[in-house]
């Protein structure tokens, strides 16, 4: 038996499709979508990125790592850098690329962390600062 319908979803269906004009597009216009084009497929690239850490051969202590950094508050900054030095063993076991996907994700949960409580997403700090959180791992994790 087949499941009874809503009053909307048979308007819905019945309703003909909107006839589109096939105007030709202006360059810009044309630009415009491929731009669009090109920044979904780059999103989906890095998404794919991530996934293919958190399924790899450290898939289980990229997740505990992101679990920390899902839950961390704005002084938890040294105690992330503490947990990336004691990480360097497998990190220290990963390609190149693999350890961009995991400071990539460092990086967000840290933007994300400073957007949730106000603050402007990047804080490089200025000539003569100690390091910020975000540089110390990047050095941990050497990557330039």
């Amino acid at each position: 038996m087949a499941a009874p319908q809503t009053q909307a979803a048979a308007r819905h269906r019945r309703r003909p499709a909107p006839q589109q004009a096939s105007l030709p597009l202006s360059s810009g216009e044309r630009k415009l979508r491929e731009d669009e084009q090109l920044s979904r497929l780059y999103r989906a690239y890095k998404r794919a990125q991530i996934q293919a850490l958190l399924d790899g051969p450290f898939g289980a202590q990229v997740r505990e790592l992101d679990r920390f950094m899902r839950r961390m508050e704005l002084q938890d900054g040294p105690a992330l850098v503490e947990r990336f030095r004691g990480a360097m063993s497998w990190i220290a076991s990963m390609d190149m690329d693999s350890r961009f996907s995991l400071l990539r994700l460092a990086s967000r949960r840290i933007v994300a962390l400073r957007e949730r409580h106000g603050l402007s997403p990047y804080n490089d700090g200025v000539v003569g600062d100690p390091p910020r959180t975000f540089h110390q791992i990047k050095d941990i994790m050497g990557c330039r």
